[in-house]
C-alpha cells in the first residue's frame, strides 16, 4: 500500500510497524487496523453506550490504575537556595577557602597575592576621574549674557530632574565590594 506523507510516496508496510498502520488510518481498511483498534461503527456503539449511561459493564473508571507508569514530576520550583547547596556542595564542587591574601603594602588592606588591591584601584580612579573631568566650555558670548538675556535666548538649556539624576552616577551605579579593611 503506497500513501503520500509530508509530500513523498512512501510504502507503509516496509516502514512502519503493523501496529501503527492502524493509527495512520483509522477510518481505512479495516484489515489494517492495530488488534486493538476499534472499527468505525464499534465506536459509535461504545459513545452511545456511554452517553445513555450503560452502567452494568464493571469497567474501572480510575485512568491511572492500569495505564502504565506514572512518571514523578516536582509540585513546586527549586528554591535558589537548594540549587546553590547542590550546585557547591558535594566533592570538587564546593567553594575552596582563599588562603593566598596578603596585606597590601601602601594602604594594609587584605587583598590576593598577586593582584593589585582593589582599594588602592578605587582611589587611583577616583583621583583620575576629578583631574580629567571635562569642564564644561561655555563660549565668550555666554559668558557676557545677563542670567535673563540667557533664559530668553536658550530656553530649553536647563536640565530637567531626570537629566541632573542621570549625570549623579553614584546614586545609581554599583560600585565594586570594598577590600577587608586593615587591622
Amino acid at each position: 500500500m503506497n500513501s503520500l506523507i509530508f509530500g513523498k510516496r512512501l510504502t507503509l508496510h516496509k516502514i512502519v510497524p503493523a501496529n501503527v498502520i492502524g493509527w495512520l488510518t483509522p477510518l481505512g481498511n479495516p484489515s489494517l487496523l492495530a488488534p486493538g483498534q476499534k472499527q468505525l461503527g464499534s465506536i459509535n456503539r461504545w459513545l452511545k453506550e456511554k452517553l445513555q449511561g450503560d452502567h452494568n459493564e464493571t469497567e474501572n473508571e480510575d485512568f491511572f490504575s492500569s495505564n502504565g507508569i506514572l512518571l514523578a514530576v516536582p509540585k513546586k520550583k527549586v528554591s535558589h537556595q537548594k540549587k546553590r547547596q547542590k550546585l557547591y556542595g558535594p566533592g570538587k564542587k564546593q567553594l575552596k577557602m582563599i588562603h593566598h591574601l596578603n596585606k597590601c603594602p601602601s594602604c594594609g588592606h587584605y587583598k590576593r597575592a598577586n593582584t593589585l588591591c582593589m582599594y588602592c584601584v578605587g582611589q587611583i580612579r577616583h583621583i583620575w576621574k576629578t583631574h580629567t573631568a571635562k569642564e564644561e566650555i561655555k563660549l565668550r558670548q555666554e559668558e557676557e549674557l545677563s542670567e535673563v538675556d540667557q533664559r530668553v535666548l536658550y530656553p530649553g538649556k536647563r536640565d530637567t530632574k531626570y537629566t541632573k539624576d542621570l549625570k549623579d552616577k553614584d546614586n545609581y551605579l554599583e560600585r565594586r565590594a570594598r577590600t577587608l579593611k586593615k587591622e
